[in-house]
């Protein structure tokens, strides 16, 4: 009986410990860019960011807008 229960008490430690896992995904550091000069006056500059694609982290460049 002992053992049962012991197996019992394992088998709930064990899955409510994988039910409780939880991954944190965090951007790497954003890139140094280098800023041009503007395309035309009142141009905007939007800086670059990382994208989630899969199981890997992709930059997207900053553009002019």
């Amino acid at each position: 009986m002992k053992k049962i229960i012991a197996v019992v008490l394992l088998a709930g430690a064990t899955l409510a410990s994988g039910c409780a896992t939880r991954a944190v995904l965090v951007a790497p550091r954003p890139r140094v860019e280098v800023i041009g000069v503007a395309p035309y006056r009142g141009a905007v500059w939007i800086p670059g960011h990382y994208i989630r694609a899969h199981r890997d982290w992709v930059w997207v460049g900053g553009y002019w807008r």
